[in-house]
């Protein structure tokens, strides 16, 4: 959150190599490289009051974590939480940028009393900044290194509906919300999957950012094709590598994973695209 913690600028750090030959040995330091998680959210508990939107001023619960890949709910050391302190966070306005991009596009949509857990890549977090050491309430909090991805619990305590409204710009970058988590087979390439989905155009200025709902086979035929064999566009193919039959998910797709500059039947040029799918089966 950035009113809550000071965020630095990263420090380089390179140790000389020790030169191991003669003349001409390379000493120039190879920066690490992170490996970035795509963006992933996962509603946890559905909540029963009001719909937070961009321009409302809502108060959250987090905890947030670092992204460690080797753990099964990616959650490495905490780094920071209002949780801890037994209050929630400071209040703030959703979808105007006074917290990183990742905070606001999990939260828009979210009731209160509902939970959402976010894998976040570290330019939805704090970017090339880094973070030092904190210690709060008796508690140490370890560093955030630069371009590091997180993970976020969140908790959506309270909103006040606001009176302005916001435009959300669309995301550059495929997203996902896992709403349901199946229990089935996992979606992998080559595998024949059966869908229903509902599409919309993305609309920055409603509450859950659907617009015109374009096309639906709920209550019809499954829609069935394979996995990575290129009959869908971009976003079907990497959106729903890894998602388990039984579950619902919705995708945001820009238009670089959609259709593009192509005009479409009801799809204007440069569209993104809001997919909620459930899908029935893996074979």
């Amino acid at each position: 959150m950035k009113s809550t913690f000071q965020i630095v600028a990263a420090a380089v750090c390179a140790a000389a190599l020790t030169a191991c030959g003669g003349a001409g040995t390379d000493k120039t330091p190879v920066a690490a490289v992170i490996v970035q998680p795509a963006y992933k959210v996962t509603e946890t508990l559905v909540g029963t009051g009001t719909v937070a939107a961009a321009g409302d001023l809502v108060t959250i619960n987090m905890v947030g974590y670092l992204y460690d890949a080797t753990k099964a709910d990616f959650k490495g050391a905490k780094v920071e939480s209002s949780v801890d302190t037994g209050k929630p966070a400071a209040p703030f306005t959703l979808g105007v940028g006074n917290v990183v991009t990742g905070w606001d596009q999990t939260i828009i949509g979210m009731k209160i009393g509902g939970k959402r857990t976010a894998i976040l890549p570290a330019n939805m977090a704090y970017g090339t900044n880094s973070r030092t050491e904190v210690k709060a309430n008796g508690i140490t909090y370890p560093a955030i290194p630069a371009n590091s991805p997180l993970v976020y619990d969140f908790e959506l305590v309270d909103v006040t509906k606001g009176i302005i409204p916001v435009v959300v710009p669309p995301p550059t970058t495929l997203t996902s919300v896992d709403v349901v988590i199946g229990s089935g087979t996992a979606a992998a390439s080559g595998k024949n999957l059966s869908v229903y989905y509902t599409l919309y155009l993305y609309d920055g200025t409603k509450p859950n950012l659907r617009g015109n709902k374009i096309e639906s086979n709920v209550g019809g035929s499954t829609f069935d094709f394979v996995l990575g064999s290129g009959k869908v566009i971009q976003g079907w193919e990497q959106g729903l590598v890894g998602m388990l039959a039984g579950g619902s998910r919705t995708l945001t797709i820009p238009p670089s994973l959609a259709y593009g500059s192509t005009q479409q039947t009801n799809i204007p040029p440069n569209s993104t695209l809001i997919f909620d799918i459930q899908l029935v089966t893996v074979k």
